[in-house]
Order: C-alpha cells, then structure tokens, then sequence
C-alpha cells in the first residue's frame, strides 16, 4: 500500500467511528429528552419529514416530540429514565440503519394514580445525513417486555431532599439544566 492508501483508509476509518458516534449521541439526546420533557431536544433527533411509529402514535417526528413533551410535563414530579444499552448501527454512505436497545421507566397515569412502568424494548431506526447531520427518518418501537407497575416502597435512603440527593425534575427544573445550558445562560 502506498501513503495516499494509508490516508484514504484511515480518514473511511475516522468517517465511520465519527458517524456511529454522532448516531450514538442521537439515541442519548432522545432519552434525555423523553426524560426531562424538551420538546427542542425530541426534535432534534429526527430528520426533517422523520416519522415515529411508536405504539399507537405513527406520524411526524415533530409532532411525536411535541406531544410526548407536553405530557410528560402533566405528570406529577415523577421523572421517568430512558437507558440505551446495545446498539447496533449499519453506515452506507448518507443512510443507516440501527438497532438500539432500551429500558425504560416509565411514570403514568393511563389506569388512574400515578404508577412506574418498566418497558423493554428496541428502536429500529433508518437515519438519513441531511445537512451535515444525522436524523432519524423512520422509527418503528418494539416492545419486548413490559411491566405496569414497578411497586415497592422508596428506599428513603435516596429520597430527594435538602440535605441529602436531588430530585429529578422535567425541563427546566431539573438540575442537569444548568449544566447544559448555552454558555452565557446558565439558569
């Protein structure tokens, strides 16, 4: 092989490490999303005609985001937590595909009281480069596994308060906030 080889395989090589990271931090910036309730974060993740078929809902990534910002900010000060673990990612060129694997805790109100949810499961995603930038273009949900209720009694020992751990909060609220705000806007 020559130099000029070298240098065209290593920058395929830093191309293809550089696209399954920017994908990777994709899934991440979803499941903060969906757990702190920012819709400008849910939306971000999609291309620009994304769509979402997550459960019952299967449309527009946009609208996705904004409807499951809005609710997430009608729950009590229960916060959900959204785990990527196994991802799977498959780069041709300016597409992909990936299979990414979740746990997530989800609080709800669909059966009365608040309750926590436990749901297993993968995003099967096929992503477009548009602009520069990754976007999920098609997301289909599988639910593996799933529990209605996660019931048992808080273990007081982390229970939020002033002299002990913070308490998640959604938006704004939430002390990660401050530690991702625009520099200059710190809250």
């Amino acid at each position: 092989m020559t130099d000029i080889d070298d240098d065209a395989d290593l920058r395929r090589e830093l191309r293809r490490l550089r696209d399954h990271e920017e994908i990777r931090q994709l899934m991440y910036r979803y499941a903060r999303g969906v757990d702190r309730s920012v819709e400008p974060l849910l939306a971000s993740v999609y291309a620009e005609d994304g769509t979402d078929h997550h459960g019952p809902f299967d449309g527009p990534g946009s609208e996705f985001a904004a409807n499951l910002a809005k609710s997430g900010m009608t729950l009590p000060d229960n916060v959900g937590n959204h785990h990527i673990t196994n991802i799977l990612i498959e780069v041709d060129g300016d597409t992909a595909r990936a299979e990414t694997y979740f746990l997530a805790l989800h609080p709800h109100t669909h059966d009365g009281p608040v309750r926590m949810a436990l749901m297993s499961g993968r995003y099967l995603d096929t992503l477009i480069r548009e602009n520069g930038r990754w976007g999920i273009q098609r997301r289909r949900v599988v639910s593996d596994f799933s529990l209605n209720d996660v019931a048992g009694e808080p273990w007081t020992y982390v229970v939020p308060r002033p002299d002990g751990f913070l308490g998640g909060r959604r938006a704004d609220a939430d002390p990660s906030a401050e530690l991702f705000a625009p520099r200059g806007e710190e809250t």
